[in-house]
């Protein structure tokens, strides 16, 4: 039997003609729609026309995981020995005794300048006097003595002598080196004669020699020379 598909030329169509005739013209095929693609769980949709990178918009409702609260004998009883673990971490506290306090014998403390007791033949007790030297000729920012007080000065120093570096202690800045040195300088010559007095017992005299100038027979900073 010829069927609709060979008569009407169609391809796909398989009633015969008596059976078009019995029950009629075969209603068209529709096209099932394919709903939109939801959004993962817990994500709400993007609206339409918002771009891709913005989920959530201004005064949107920020969604928030669901909370299930149980109660019951097992969780309580867990609490309490959680509870009870970390209160058993720490020992009750207790007084000190003062039997555990112990302290070093105390101990004179060393005179001053004893880091310069290394000079052969030094006396006894003239280390002392190198902060009482170091005192007097720094006071009132001064540098140094003058020419004639520091030559002066310089003959009181004992054991002078003349090596392979120069003079041991250093000879005063004087003559054409006088305005040629700074203060910092002048100042350093004049701590080494000084320590160099004290490690050879002559600090008693180099210190009333200091103390006996007038303030006119020092070099003071700011001055010229100084």
């Amino acid at each position: 039997m010829l069927s609709i598909a060979a008569a009407a030329g169609e391809p796909g169509a398989s009633r015969t003609i008596a059976q078009a005739l019995e029950f009629g013209p075969e209603p068209p095929m529709s096209k099932k729609p394919v709903p939109p693609a939801r959004p993962p769980a817990g994500r709400p949709a993007r609206p339409a026309g918002r771009p891709q990178d913005e989920l959530y918009g201004h005064h949107d409702p920020i969604p928030a995981p669901e909370a299930e609260e149980r109660s019951s004998d097992t969780a309580w009883a867990l609490f309490q020995e959680l509870r009870d673990t970390d209160d058993r971490m720490f020992a009750p506290t207790a007084p000190m005794s003062s039997r555990s306090l112990s302290f070093a014998t105390t101990q004179p403390a060393p005179a001053p300048g004893a880091a310069l007791r290394t000079g052969r033949g030094a006396a006894s007790g003239a280390e002392a006097r190198i902060d009482d030297l170091l005192l007097e000729a720094r006071r009132n920012n001064r540098v140094c003595p003058q020419p004639p007080a520091w030559d002066a000065l310089y003959a009181l120093l004992p054991d002078r002598r003349q090596g392979a570096q120069g003079w041991e202690p250093p000879l005063p800045v004087t003559g054409p080196a006088w305005q040629a040195t700074g203060a910092m300088s002048k100042r350093l010559v004049l701590r080494d004669q000084l320590e160099w007095a004290a490690a050879r017992g002559a600090a008693a005299a180099v210190l009333a020699h200091l103390r006996g100038l007038a303030e006119t027979d020092w070099l003071h900073v700011g001055e010229p020379g100084g």
